[in-house]
């Protein structure tokens, strides 16, 4: 295969992918151009959030052909369609055979949380010095949100453990409000609590979370966000992200029991104090809330203990 790699100034450039799309190429992605830089800059947010930026000040599209196409052809339809790329630097790069399932499977490392969780995919092996009684749960990537490798969920993970071991003498009940692809419902199962909720707006990461319960033997029950969910919880959790977890601040504060414990991140460092005036008018019956633990730019906020 081959790859066809460019810059542009251009705005446009969902149509730009089309007709490059349209013209043969099997994949087109666009980068900015600026990666890594101190002059890189997001133009993504959350939903609910306007978009200041709708492209990058130049982007590097890269596209990639199969062996059929011939590389230098396609470039100049391209160009014969667009004037504006006539004299834009194009570089063509052969691609090599790779065993990409060996590629994609290095990219997903075990995570280990002090002595007490091993996580990792069905092809790792845990640690040999793991401790004998420390817990082991197996995710293999997927279409719904983790596999304990962002930071967000190494802090609830990590959080998760301390309010647990806190409450160990009592009969818990956790909601984890959404589930993605279950990590953080099926460590509270593991880790002892009695009954685990896993709720998420998108039917995949139900379904998901539900199969990995399953395969790791955790008993869990998942629902959709849609229906009803009956509190209260000794436990909340929820790694979504800032905008969704301001609409939500009412519902899960009303969620959690009395001095109860509540657990947020998918948080920003800089937005920490946005969320905790967003929660502070509705969590009046539980300990004061603050940031916990910040790692990697982003925070976890819950209840104090």
């Amino acid at each position: 295969m081959h790859e066809l790699v460019f810059e542009t100034n251009a705005a446009d450039t969902d149509e730009i992918s089309d007709d490059l799309i349209n013209l043969g190429a099997l994949s087109v992605t666009v980068e900015d151009a600026h990666s890594n830089a101190l002059s890189e800059q997001p133009i993504f947010g959350e939903p609910g959030m306007p978009l200041d930026i709708q492209a990058w000040p130049r982007s590097k599209v890269i596209v990639l052909l199969d062996d059929t196409t011939d590389p230098a052809g396609l470039w100049q339809r391209f160009c014969s369609e667009d004037e504006r790329f006539t004299t834009a630097i194009v570089e063509i790069r052969k691609l090599c055979d790779q065993d990409w399932v060996a590629e994609t499977q290095r990219q997903f490392s075990p995570l280990t949380i002090g002595s007490r969780l091993w996580v990792g995919p069905h092809w790792a092996t845990p640690d040999a010095g793991l401790a004998a009684d420390a817990l082991v749960i197996r995710l293999d990537p997927g279409m719904a949100f983790g596999t304990g490798s962002h930071a967000t969920t190494q802090l609830c993970l990590e959080q998760l453990i301390h309010a647990i071991d806190r409450r160990r003498d009592e009969r818990l009940r956790v909601l984890d409000m959404g589930c993605g692809s279950g990590i953080l419902a099926i460590s509270c199962k593991k880790l002892g609590a009695d009954d685990v909720l896993a709720v998420d707006i998108d039917p995949i990461a139900v379904t998901t979370t539900r199969d990995n319960a399953i395969a790791n033997q955790a008993e869990i029950t998942t629902q959709a966000a849609a229906e009803p969910i009956v509190g209260p919880f000794d436990i909340v959790v929820a790694n979504i992200l800032s905008q969704p977890l301001k609409v939500l601040a009412p519902a899960l504060a009303r969620l959690v029991r009395p001095k109860g414990s509540l657990l947020l991140s998918g948080i920003l460092a800089r937005q920490a104090e946005e969320i905790l005036e967003a929660y502070r008018p509705s969590v009046q019956h539980l300990n004061p809330l603050g940031v916990l633990q910040e790692r990697e730019g982003w925070v976890c906020i819950g209840t104090r203990e």
